[in-house]
């Protein structure tokens, strides 16, 4: 497999929440627009059985749904702060599924998030109950100080998952309050005969596959670790280096236990678990060159993956927050890795898609405008140290004394992370992060010429591949909603986030600002059929899960990060 791209478009291992919308006064200049080839905002309107604003979670703090029985669970996110008061696991009474109720929370270690939730039944000679998995992140920034509402400071967080005995979940009992040493994103849980699995997602390491065995849940068991390095070379067709494991599923089939692995820039993995202590790479699917939507080379950013009923056909779904991409980044004329901040103008909005200017190197981090030697003169790119602050105080200071954008030079290194704002502040100049290497080249050349060029994309959206043979997976349809490829971008996160498949040929779908979406796969072709956006308060859903409810109904449960748990009725 070969690299289609002469660029890299670098982003963060985990996809930051930013949105792409326009700033005032930016030019569109040689921009075409793409369309999708299939409509959405026309579909039905989805039935609003029930829903409950989580008033005690602030600002746009909730993440994943899951459901067991007659209860709901939330998982959270994080403000600045990372309040010991709201990360956790909130947990929901939906018998009644038109007045859901809280019942019960899950309080996260200090300084951590709970993120993915699930919960599993559990038939085990050593455990028989209904089994509440979470995963374990650091939240909160060094840059701020992290305390509760009774004053009290937070400490470092944990890591690995926390593992309850939810049979009970008005009384939920802790199993394992932390197990594994890095920080994990999502996890997958099931059963084969006696014993029970558990595949978790590793944040850092490159071998970022965990398989537990958690047949004692309350003692489990690491059985195997693998990753990329076990596997053949090259599975990331498009060259990015973006290789690492976002999420997971895990379906049994005809005698064998497929997981199914949300690979990023590698898209999807296949791995055969029916030994769990062994397992064996079958194949993964590459990214079209140009991208059958957008007409420009592929960004992979494969972040969920999920099969139909019977494994032959898998739902991926790509996260992208930015609307456009850096095409090209040159110093002096040489190609230069480079990433864009995710919190400024992106360049592609730029007058001719572009931007240039000499670099001056400012002599330190930044962190105030004293830092600074000097205001700008005319048409000057700040070159700032990273460290000490936040990346946007970096920016706003530069703003302040007149440079026309910033570059920020790693310290650690030649990896590229995408810049995150820290603050409230309002940057109208473009921003670049650029690896120590490039940064100590642009310290020694003053004056030196930076050039940026950008290219619009659109945001992350749906394909429907199959995977009858996993050495030839095939992409059969894609299905991205009204405003993904709008351009210029509306305002507000239009990428797809997760998707869940019911037992026929429907997908369920949570779409950030789009809404909830409900889409047909039947004759291999995508097509939306019911959909929900708040329009009183705006949407913006994270997770989405399918609920066979004990009353004989089926729901749809929806997540919102900021309005809570959404109940609608499955148009099926």
């Amino acid at each position: 497999m070969t690299s289609h791209r002469p660029f890299p478009r670098h982003r963060t291992r985990r996809a930051l929440l930013l949105a792409a919308a326009l700033l005032p006064g930016l030019a569109l200049t040689g921009i075409g627009t793409a369309s999708a080839t299939h409509g959405g905002s026309d579909s039905r309107q989805l039935d609003v059985v029930g829903h409950l604003d989580l008033a005690d979670v602030p600002g746009e703090n909730i993440t994943d749904v899951w459901a067991h029985g007659n209860y709901a669970y939330l998982g959270t996110f994080d403000d600045g702060s990372c309040s010991l008061d709201y990360t956790g696991v909130h947990i929901i009474d939906i018998a009644d599924p038109a007045d859901p109720e809280k019942v019960g929370f899950i309080p996260s270690p200090p300084g951590t998030r709970a993120n993915d939730v699930k919960v599993t039944h559990l038939d085990t000679p050593a455990f028989s109950g209904d089994v509440l998995v979470y995963s374990n992140e650091s939240c909160g920034s060094a840059f701020n100080p992290r305390t509760q509402s009774n004053g009290v400071a937070a400490v470092p967080g944990q890591d690995g998952v926390g593992i309850y005995d939810v049979t009970d979940p008005t009384n939920p009992r802790s199993l394992k309050r932390s197990f594994g040493d890095y920080p994990v994103h999502n996890t997958y849980s099931w059963q084969d005969g006696d014993n029970a699995y558990m595949i978790v997602v590793d944040d850092v390491n490159t071998q970022d596959v965990h398989i537990v065995d958690m047949t004692k849940p309350q003692s489990p068991q690491e059985i195997a670790v693998t990753g990329q390095l076990d596997w053949p070379a090259g599975i990331d067709n498009i060259g990015d280096g973006e290789v690492f494991l976002h999420d997971v599923w895990v379906q049994q089939n005809n005698g064998r236990t497929i997981a199914y692995l949300s690979y990023w820039d590698a898209g999807l993995v296949l791995l055969d678990v029916t030994n769990p202590a062994e397992p064996v790479f079958l194949g993964d699917s590459d990214y079209a060159s140009p991208d059958p939507l957008s007409g420009e080379e592929p960004e992979g950013n494969g972040h969920v993956a999920v099969p139909n009923a019977d494994g032959s056909r898998v739902l991926l779904g790509d996260e992208d927050f930015a609307a456009g991409s850096l095409n090209s980044f040159t110093f002096d004329g040489a190609d230069s890795p480079a990433a864009e901040a995710g919190f400024t103008p992106p360049t592609y909005t730029l007058p001719g898609a572009s931007f240039q200017g000499p670099v001056h190197w400012t002599g330190g981090e930044g962190c105030t405008e004293g830092e600074f030697d000097r205001p700008a003169v005319a048409g000057e790119v700040a070159l700032i140290q990273r460290g000490s602050c936040f990346f946007s105080t970096k920016a706003a200071n530069a703003q302040a004394l007149g440079y026309a954008g910033f570059i920020v030079a790693n310290n650690a290194g030649d990896g590229l992370i995408t810049m995150s704002s820290g603050t409230n502040d309002v940057i109208t100049i473009p921003g670049y992060f650029v690896g120590q290497s490039t940064g100590e080249a642009m310290k020694a050349a003053e004056g030196g010429t930076m050039h940026a060029e950008g290219i619009f994309d659109g945001y992350g959206y749906l394909r429907l591949l199959d995977v009858t043979d996993p050495g030839n997976i095939v992409e059969l349809d894609q299905f991205a909603t009204e405003n993904v490829f709008a351009n210029p971008p509306v305002p507000g996160d239009r990428t797809m986030h997760n998707v869940v498949v019911d037992e026929g040929t429907r997908a369920y779908i949570s779409w950030y600002t789009e809404g909830m979406r409900v889409i047909d796969f039947s004759g291999d072709s995508l097509t939306e059929v019911a959909h929900f956006v708040d329009t009183a308060q705006g949407s913006n859903f994270w997770g989405v899960y399918l609920h066979d409810h004990p009353n004989g109904q089926r729901y749809i449960l929806g997540s919102d990060r900021k309005t809570g748990l959404w109940i609608f009725a499955d148009p099926a």
